[in-house]
Parts: C-alpha cells; structure tokens; sequence
C-alpha cells in the first residue's frame, strides 16, 4: 500500500466502518502512514493501551503482523482479505459496542494526562469524554489548522 501523509488530512474517522469493525479504517491509515515516506503527524498507533491495540485484542490479530501484511499488501482489499482470514469476527457488534463506550473517565491518571497531551484542545472541552468524540473533535481541529 502506499504510505500516508496524516499532515494533509487526518485519519479516517473512529466510527468509519471496515469489515463491520469500527476503528479498523484509521488503525490502517495510521499504519499507512508509518511506512517509510508517510507521516503520522502526531498520531499513534502503537500505543499498549490504546484503542488500536483494544480493537485488535479484542479480535486476536497480532499489531506487528498486521504492520506487515499493510507494508507489503497492494492494496486495501489484500490487508481486508487478510484481515477477515486472521480475527475473530464472531462479535462485532460487541467488540464496536465496547469501542464506543470507551471513555477517558475510566483512563489511569497517567493515560489521561497522555491524552490531554496528545489532544491539545481538549482542556476546553470538558464535555467530550467518549474517546470517539475526542478523536473526531481532534481530526477537526487538525482540518481547519491545516493538518
């Protein structure tokens, strides 16, 4: 696939849908964009705790493996083909439903603090705790800087 240059537009959004599975399209993006040539811009992906390593745990596909089908795939179609071929979609609507009701009131004290700083901004919006809102509040921001 080709790389990505997050500094041009953000990842897609945490609620865009591949395989069924929520967060999947921007954990592949941000992939994407840690292939040589691309740029994450400030975005994470390889964060322990983060909701990439939750939604991929949660279908048991290993982080680092699908890295590499995404370095070395064509394109989207070959990482979903491989994608569907390796997790557990048997709960989807559980695993997205889990996804959604994650919050940064249930974060550690120190990961709260990572988001904060991640996520300039959201000092002032004390009414986004769903990692979701935080994240589409985030893209926008980055839009209308510039990247």
């Amino acid at each position: 696939m080709e790389p990505l240059d997050l500094s041009h537009a953000p990842p897609r959004g945490p609620r865009e849908k591949l395989l069924g599975l929520t967060f999947l399209a921007r954990t592949i993006d941000k992939m994407r964009a840690q292939l040589p040539g691309g740029n994450l811009n400030g975005y994470v992906v390889d964060m322990p705790r983060g909701l990439s390593a939750f939604l991929l745990k949660r279908v048991g596909v290993d982080r680092a493996e699908l890295q590499a089908v995404v370095a070395s795939a064509r394109d989207e179609a070959e990482v979903l083909a491989w994608f569907s071929a390796h997790a557990d979609l048997s709960d989807v609507a559980g695993v997205n439903a889990k996804l959604e009701s994650l919050t940064i009131e249930r974060a550690t004290d120190e990961d709260r603090a990572l988001v904060y700083q991640l996520h300039p901004g959201l000092e002032a919006r004390p009414d986004l705790v769903a990692f979701y809102d935080i994240f589409e509040f985030d893209d926008a921001r980055a839009a209308r800087a510039g990247g």
